[in-house]
């Protein structure tokens, strides 16, 4: 029986969870990402489970690419689903090659049209700068003409060097935003609207990205690329062609955070997507762990007598800061029971699946969504080696955590007999 007693302590250092800052290596520093992991960790289970010639990584939530680019650094095979088209073109571009020296004697020519600046449509678009109206907005203007002079200057670039280029742009806007990445949600920066952003401080903050890609690509060459899909996870599993030996992934974890939303500028600013109505549809390609849309009601709940205690707790009390809250619960781990599913049918034979995850608290009950899926990973088919606490994380107090002020993230390790 699974439960609480099945759980063990980390033999691992704080280095290999994600409370490691990675953000400074070659290339992963390309473009930071809040909810990435260690690459130690990607290196622990490739030794730990004996990557041949042949094999395949598979991770069906890559991200920002951290098991993709730690497998070609190694010269593996790899192949990372993400259905968030810029986060996936982000996990992309941190694979190519290029020569340092050509992408150089390009630096001034996109630094020179950024300066030019030309006229950016999101300046009139939603929330995005001052000329909408509003009382708040992401970028000034300043800052959203000088981006779009250099996105301009891209156009007859090769494509592994307009990607290269294009990131940093990206990166640069973001680095001018008046608002930042803040736990669930965008927030605005204390004293935002007298920090004077523009087209000077866009400059600036450009000119040192490219020169951390040019020394990058100096450093290190990727000897092996990876195949990166930009499909939803739960379609695209079934259709990846190579049986893979060692599955490291992270989704999303069951905290109704919605993950289009907070990389929206970033979508918009690449021309990922170009209406609000293109971001509402992606809300419905990814696992059913947020309530910003009107997702398809679940269908199964068979998922174990945890489960099954602590989500008729969560539902029969009158606190729930949202009604669709039981039905997020529901969803999530029945999207999660189809993942592992297909997840086991595409394993080899010993083939290994390490899952990062992290409880959560609803109306001051905390649901074990480790050992929740543990559960579920047995009832499909795989063999339940461990589970690892990585660490804790601690939460900021509401009135809906009760007296829970830290959850514990865990690696769970299935093998496929």
């Amino acid at each position: 029986m699974i439960n609480e007693n099945c759980i063990i302590e980390s033999s691992y250092g704080k280095d290999i969870s994600n409370a490691m800052d990675y953000h400074s290596l070659p290339r992963f520093r390309w473009y930071g990402y809040k909810e990435g992991f260690s690459p130690n960790l990607v290196e622990e289970a490739i030794q730990k489970v004996g990557i041949e010639k042949n094999d395949y990584i598979l991770d069906p939530f890559n991200g920002n690419g951290t098991v993709t680019l730690t497998a070609s650094i190694n010269n593996i095979k790899s192949v990372g689903i993400e259905v968030n088209p810029f986060v996936a073109f982000m996990s992309q571009t941190k694979l190519e090659n290029f020569s340092s020296k050509d992408f150089s004697d390009n630096m001034d020519e996109v630094l020179n049209s950024a300066y030019k600046s030309k006229p950016s449509l999101l300046c009139s678009f939603s929330t995005f700068s001052e000329k909408t109206g509003k009382d708040k907005w992401l970028f000034n203007s300043d800052v959203l003409n000088s981006f779009e002079g250099g996105w301009q200057a891209l156009k007859k670039f090769p494509e592994a060097k307009k990607k290269i280029f294009q990131l940093s742009l990206i990166g640069a806007a973001m680095d001018n935003c008046n608002a930042v990445k803040d736990g669930k949600c965008l927030k605005y920066r204390n004293n935002w609207q007298n920090r004077g952003f523009d087209r000077d401080s866009f400059i600036f903050t450009l000119k040192e990205r490219l020169k951390n890609n040019k020394e990058d690509l100096e450093k290190t060459f990727i000897p092996q690329n990876a195949t990166i899909i930009n499909n939803d996870a739960r379609q695209a599993i079934k259709s990846v062609i190579p049986k893979y030996k060692l599955c490291i992934t992270s989704p999303p974890y069951l905290n109704s955070f919605d993950y289009t939303d907070i990389y929206r500028p970033e979508l918009f600013l690449g021309k990922f997507i170009h209406t609000a109505e293109e971001l509402r549809q992606l809300r419905f390609n990814t696992i059913r762990s947020h309530v910003e849309v009107a997702l398809p009601k679940p269908k199964q709940s068979n998922f174990g007598e945890i489960y099954h205690s602590i989500h008729q707790k969560i539902k029969d009390s009158e606190n729930n800061w949202s009604k669709q809250i039981p039905i997020m619960i529901q969803s999530y781990f029945e999207d999660m029971q189809q993942v592992l599913f297909d997840l086991l049918i595409k394993a080899k034979n010993k083939g290994e699946l390490w899952l990062i995850v992290a409880n959560s608290v609803y109306v001051g009950t905390e649901i074990p969504v480790d050992l929740i899926l543990a559960e579920i990973g047995t009832q499909v088919g795989w063999k339940l080696k461990r589970i690892e606490v990585l660490r804790y994380i601690y939460r900021r107090k509401t009135k809906y955590c009760g007296n829970i002020n830290k959850v514990r993230e865990s690696l769970i390790v299935f093998r496929r007999l």
